[in-house]
């Protein structure tokens, strides 16, 4: 099972699309409700399912692209039982691309809507009074866009409005300041929702809890690579490392594995810093093995005067290796490995 418990369905625009497991809750949800007595039936209420996610995939991708575009690296887009997510692997680098790629969600839906509406209104079909459980189909989808529209923009992480209202804050305040503030607001707006719910809706508790605990978790994260932003990699690599030359022999490796509490060895041909080799591969391979065979040469290095947030999201995160090289004039001066980054996380949040 994948880590972030989805599966991938498809690549748009070169970004990949995942299912999350538990989207299929909601598909028994609609199956349920649709069986029931005065229910859409089963295909009705599966096509509409599907339109309602077709919606929500172009308000996503309607982030991506525009992060894309904006220099942000797009990771792919996870689709929930309660909309759909955006993964980033970057922040936006200012207040206004961050403003911008935080609107586009909700300007994609409230588009829809309106084109929906229009399609209506020349087909002489009646939009009052708002329904999303049956009647017209263009009916429907436009007050559905027009109410995710609507939602994304409550002022609250991790929904777009709070995005936007962090953006807006750091036109006078820190990065750091401007997220606690805006967190803030969002676990306010949660417990409102909460305490509405209790009354009226579990779906407003259910989005109340969502709300609050993506509101704290924005805020750790953002700490984090703001903090991790701020060093570079000398500051934590390993310095003077172990080396291995091509040619050494997989068995005699695990002999020095035994001697030094390192794990992880720059490989050297010729040399020059040729790939990376860990102590689980060498483990699996006979003893007369020759580290070139079995290196990772796909490794990539990166230089002491990188920024460490530069590092981990562009290297060591996305590839999940345990370590990278260190290169400074042609030369491996250091390591850094994902303990040493993830020890870093760990007192910033």
């Amino acid at each position: 099972m994948n880590r972030d418990f989805s599966f991938p369905i498809a690549r748009i625009f070169g970004i990949q699309l995942r299912i999350h497991y538990t989207f299929f809750l909601i598909v028994v949800v609609f199956a349920l409700g649709a069986t029931a007595p005065g229910g859409l039936g089963v295909v009705s209420a599966m096509i509409w399912l599907a339109l309602i996610f077709l919606c929500v995939l172009i308000h996503e991708l309607a982030h991506s692209l525009l992060a894309r575009r904006k220099g942000a690296t797009v990771k792919g887009i996870v689709l929930l039982p309660i909309g759909g997510v955006s993964q980033l692997e970057n922040l936006p680098e200012s207040p206004q691309d961050e403003f911008a790629i935080a609107i586009v969600g909700p300007l994609a839906s409230f588009g829809l809507a309106a084109a929906s509406a229009a399609g209506a209104a020349a087909l002489k079909i009646p939009l009052w009074p708002p329904n999303l459980y049956d009647g017209p189909l263009l009916s429907r989808l436009a007050w559905f866009n027009l109410i995710i529209g609507a939602f994304n923009l409550i002022p609250a992480f991790p929904l777009d409005g709070g995005r936007v209202l962090r953006s807006l804050l750091q036109r006078n305040r820190p990065l750091e300041e401007a997220t606690r503030l805006a967190s803030r607001i969002g676990r306010v707006v949660a417990v409102v929702l909460i305490a509405a719910g209790l009354f009226y809706s579990l779906w407003l508790v259910i989005i109340g809890l969502f709300i609050f605990f993506g509101a704290s978790s924005e805020e750790a994260a953002t700490i984090v690579h703001s903090r991790m932003k701020s060093l570079l990699v000398r500051d934590i690599m390993v310095t003077n490392p172990i080396t291995v030359d091509a040619a050494t022999q997989s068995g005699y490796l695990l002999e020095m594995v035994r001697r030094t509490s390192q794990r992880e060895f720059p490989m050297l041909e010729g040399g020059h810093y040729a790939g990376m080799i860990t102590t689980d591969v060498l483990m699996a391979y006979p003893p007369t093995t020759y580290v070139g065979y079995i290196a990772d040469r796909g490794c990539p290095a990166v230089a002491p005067s990188d920024s460490l947030d530069h590092a981990e999201i562009t290297v060591l995160g996305p590839s999940g290796r345990p370590a990278i090289a260190v290169i400074e004039d042609g030369q491996v001066v250091g390591l850094l490995t994902q303990a040493d980054v993830a020890r870093i996380v760990q007192q910033g949040r």
